[in-house]
């Protein structure tokens, strides 16, 4: 039984996200995206924050034109699911709100 309410759209994307884990550390880790919606996305990734982190995350989703620079999606959200199985290592979280906006190429 499906129990989402937003429709997710397949898209592969660059991502980089940090969070912050006990005595204040900070980690940062990469990865890619498998689908994403209005209030939620999935990340591959070997690197996974635990389920109930605060995470940033910023989603590189394609060049603009002349390809120099690119659109970034950025957002705090919360880490619901985390995977570890046959390859499909990652994570999925619910967003707090998105704003888009354009960037240089890295």
């Amino acid at each position: 039984m499906e129990l989402r309410k937003r429709v997710r759209y397949r898209l592969r994307a660059n991502a980089v996200f940090t969070w912050e884990g006990v005595e204040h550390r900070r980690f940062r880790g990469e990865g890619a995206t498998r689908d994403i919606s209005l209030t939620g996305v999935f990340i591959f990734t070997l690197t996974c924050p635990p389920v109930g982190a605060a995470v940033h995350l910023e989603v590189f989703l394609f060049a603009l034109a002349g390809g120099q620079r690119h659109l970034l999606m950025k957002t705090e959200a919360t880490v619901i699911r985390v995977e570890h199985a046959n390859g499909g290592e990652g994570f999925a979280v619910v967003t707090e709100g998105i704003t888009l906006a354009e960037g240089s190429n890295r």
